[in-house]
């Protein structure tokens, strides 16, 4: 088999885990934290009394009394994405179960001699994804019934990102602060992924008169790449307005890519058994994440506080993530037979936005909500310059309700969180109700498939406060 041939079923094949892999990428505001962030869904990025804010806006971290850490645990969360006419015509594909969301740790300090001056750590875990489907499709190709079509289909997706921050605030005023977090991250993301069709003699399912079988991996990680936030607060008794950049990843220490690949066919027309298989560890040329610009409004009512945030991130130009030609027989066959690989992804901007609300029902108790977007930034993925596809993860909308109680300085909040989220028009991976030698080795189907998620998560945060300073001491 020549190179051209072996490109082809390279792309073939990644075409379709391509696509599969943006349909379950995480999306930019999947994950809240704390207990504000997590009862007003976001909506913080101008408070200026929480640990969190060496996330949120770091130039809030020292415009409060308080100094301590807080924490998210146990917030188990039960998730459920569907995908309809995935494989056949009404079938249906299901993901679901329960899992924890990723929790938050934070301490502020005050290390110097100047009050003006405070420090954060932090540790937490941006992105956590696990997606798994298992199916088998069986039944008669056609009205003849002479033959049979069984169909396995076994996906696993999963990503995840932890950071590890410090933060640094100075107090200008004692009610304005500037201050930058920086970020240690920590990226991976592996795909493990198999197909396999067959078709059978009615009369003796035990002869395979056609097959093909398609398996495919990756797993990609770059260690200690950085990112940086600088964000500016300005609070007062009436209202509070903060500004926020983050840069995109960079100086990343070290990554890696591994692969492996296997393509088998079995053609009655043309009475050939096909292979192509290859497995490579190589260089991760590139990894971007979207720089992005945040604002955001709070204003103080007697009992009340309303709150509003929007969050925007940069597009991504299509960039290539890694490439690969290689031999798989490392020169020992007489015939060579290299394999391509060339993966080029990119990302479309994204406006997200958050709103919450805060009553005070009395000095120890105040009930939070907040509603914000979670939307899709349409991953593209592009395989040897060809045949461009788009994420089709649908967009997500969250609500959330609660509690904070307050004993002593110490804040303890119980809440929950829905999020929902529809998409249509997809594409099938093949339309199995319409299967022939044309379209046996394909991933070609039509654009009928609907998206389905669901969450619902139980959370629980605790802020203790060690300090209390006097904000007077701040002049």
């Amino acid at each position: 088999m020549n190179i051209n041939n072996v490109t082809l079923v390279a792309f073939l094949f990644l075409s379709f885990v391509t696509t599969i892999t943006a349909q379950f990428d995480a999306h930019y505001w999947t994950h809240q934290y704390g207990a504000k962030g997590l009862l007003l869904n976001g909506a913080v990025i101008a408070s200026s009394d929480d640990e969190t804010n060496i996330f949120y806006n770091p130039g809030a971290l020292g415009l409060d009394n308080n100094l301590g850490f807080a924490f998210s645990f146990l917030s188990p969360t039960y998730a459920s994405l569907m995908a309809n006419n995935f494989l056949v015509d009404k079938s249906q594909l299901t993901d679901s179960g329960f899992n924890f969301s990723p929790g938050f740790l934070a301490i502020r300090l005050k290390p110097f001699k100047s009050k003006k001056i405070t420090l954060a750590l932090a540790s937490f875990e941006r992105f956590k994804s696990n997606i798994q489907f298992k199916d088998r499709i069986t039944g008669p190709i056609n009205q003849t019934g002479l033959f049979l079509l069984r169909a396995d289909i076994n996906f696993s997706r999963k990503i995840s990102e932890d950071w590890f921050a410090m933060g640094l605030a100075y107090n200008i005023t004692k009610n304005l602060g500037i201050g930058i977090s920086q970020y240690s991250t920590w990226h991976s993301q592996n795909l493990d992924f198999f197909l396999k069709k067959e078709v059978l003699l009615n009369s003796s399912p035990q002869t395979i008169t056609a097959s093909w079988r398609n398996e495919v991996n990756y797993s990609i990680s770059t260690y200690s790449g950085f990112i940086s936030k600088i964000g500016i607060s300005y609070c007062s008794e009436n209202f509070n307005i903060g500004a926020t950049y983050t840069s995109p990843t960079y100086g990343i220490l070290r990554s890696s890519v591994n692969y492996s690949l296997d393509d088998q066919r079995i053609n009655p027309n043309e009475e050939l058994v096909s292979v192509v298989s290859n497995r490579n560890d190589i260089e991760l040329e590139n990894y971007k994440t979207p720089a992005s610009i945040g604002f955001g409004l709070e204003i103080h009512a007697e009992k009340l506080c309303y709150s509003a945030s929007a969050e925007y991130f940069f597009g991504i130009q299509e960039y290539v993530m890694f490439r690969d030609i290689d031999d798989p027989f490392d020169g020992y066959s007489q015939v060579i037979s290299e394999t391509e690989i060339n993966l080029i992804t990119g990302n479309q901007s994204v406006l997200n936005f958050a709103f919450g609300l805060q009553y005070e029902a009395n000095p120890k108790l105040t009930w939070v909500g907040g509603f914000r977007t979670d939307y899709n930034e349409n991953t593209s993925l592009l395989i040897n310059n060809s045949a461009q596809y788009l994420g089709l993860t649908p967009n997500v909308f969250h609500i959330s309700g609660g509690g904070m109680f307050r004993r002593g300085n110490n804040t303890f909040s119980i809440g929950m969180d829905f999020g929902y989220g529809r998409r249509e028009g997809g594409t099938q991976l093949a339309n199995f109700d319409n299967v022939n030698i044309d379209n046996l080795y394909t991933f070609s189907g039509k654009d009928n498939v609907n998206n389905q998620f669901f969450s619902v998560m139980l959370f629980l945060t605790y802020d203790f406060i060690f300090k209390n300073y006097n904000q007077q001491e701040n002049k």
